[in-house]
């Protein structure tokens, strides 16, 4: 194994550990409430959590590894992808941006004891971790870094456990039957129809490159 993927695999290996821990101390909120609204601990948390997420779809591929398949490196892929990474990367950042400045909180500090369901909060229940997520895809899909595109269901489910945890042992106990009526509403990471345009839209290159 190469040096790449040991890193690659060791720094989702702690994001899982660190979710873990965050898990523990929301189970027992009231408990660790101090910790929990401590800026300088949820700042340090944050800023591990996207370290761990964004440095494994940065890293650059190891071919001697896995090679790319050739059909990839045709001009329409390189561009289409390296078009779409880029519009997902800024998405992603605007995402991050807008709800930071809608929650005036950071991690797991309370918004002022209520719950968030306007707004961003309206086209998906969890946007900072949909951020995450579509911009760690973004660096992915730029350049086709196939290493990074294999990790990515990792920090996709590393972000939607991280989510669950939340709504099992914060919001969802905190806000029950308002956030019940919400969650009905809402889908956690957007609309089904946006999942089903960005899958439409990746796969269209691939086809038209293999038929031509």
């Amino acid at each position: 194994m190469s040096i790449l993927w040991i890193i690659r695999l060791s720094l989702i290996v702690c994001a899982y550990i660190l979710i873990a821990v965050f898990a523990y101390f929301l189970k027992n909120r009231d408990k660790y409430q101090v910790l929990l609204e401590n800026t300088v601990i949820n700042t340090i948390s944050v800023i591990l959590f996207n370290v761990f997420c964004y440095i494994p779809m940065i890293l650059p591929p190891d071919e001697n590894i896995i090679q790319k398949p050739s059909f990839l490196n045709h001009p329409l892929n390189v561009r289409w992808f390296d078009v779409v990474g880029l519009i997902l990367m800024v998405l992603g950042v605007l995402f991050l941006l807008r709800t930071i400045l809608k929650r005036r909180s950071i991690g797991a500090q309370d918004t002022d004891g209520r719950l968030l369901t306007t707004g961003i909060y309206s086209f998906c229940r969890h946007p900072i971790y949909f951020g995450i997520i579509i911009l760690s895809l973004g660096f992915g899909l730029r350049d086709i870094n196939i290493d990074s595109l294999l990790v990515f269901p990792f920090i996709l489910l590393l972000n939607y456990l991280q989510a669950k945890m939340e709504e099992i042992y914060d919001v969802g106990i905190r806000f029950k039957e308002e956030y019940s009526k919400y969650k009905n509403q809402v889908k956690i990471f957007g609309p089904i129809w946006l999942w089903s345009t960005l899958i439409i839209i990746l796969i269209f290159p691939l086809v038209i490159t293999l038929l031509i």
